[in-house]
């Protein structure tokens, strides 16, 4: 039976939260570096520079981290930004998704789900018109979890050493 996803808290992050906020993205940054270590570098240790960066982006206007709770337990994070028009990218101004975390034992329980509905709320009220992600091309789960979600791909990134 999958855990009750009502008993889930989204809210914005604390101080007191960085190190669980820390070790989850350390788990992003090592299941990234897994897919092609080439294209997405690992400096060790990630834990309390990702929770330093975080930190400070939790306090940036334009930026959203959003901590997921059970229990008085850190299960999850999302983080997001706002993005001014960017004309290399052909992106006007939009809300971007960079970050989202779910701790295994707590992954298809509707965590993630909460993370990116919340997110796209905070980012729709700083103003953002759109949403736009990206993720790793070997993460499949990801880009069917997005779609269900109703992302549409837009983009596909090319990589090569020189």
């Amino acid at each position: 039976m999958q855990p009750d996803p009502s008993a889930i808290v989204i809210r914005p992050t604390r101080a007191s939260d960085l190190p669980a906020l820390g070790k989850l993205a350390g788990g992003l940054v090592r299941q990234h570096h897994s897919f092609d270590p080439q294209r997405f570098f690992l400096e060790e240790p990630v834990e309390p520079g990702y929770a330093n960066w975080l930190g400070k982006e939790s306090k940036r206007e334009g930026a959203v981290v959003l901590t997921a709770e059970r229990a008085g337990q850190v299960v999850g994070y999302v983080y997001a930004t706002t993005i001014e028009r960017d004309w290399s990218m052909l992106l006007d101004f939009c809300g971007a998704i960079h970050d989202v975390f779910v701790d295994e034992r707590e992954r298809r329980s509707g965590v993630a789900t909460l993370l990116i509905e919340a997110a796209v709320m905070e980012l729709k009220k700083l103003g953002a018109p759109r949403i736009v992600l990206s993720t790793a091309a070997r993460n499949e789960a990801a880009q069917k979890f997005f779609e269900r979600l109703g992302f549409r791909r837009t983009m596909v990134e090319f990589t090569r050493e020189t």
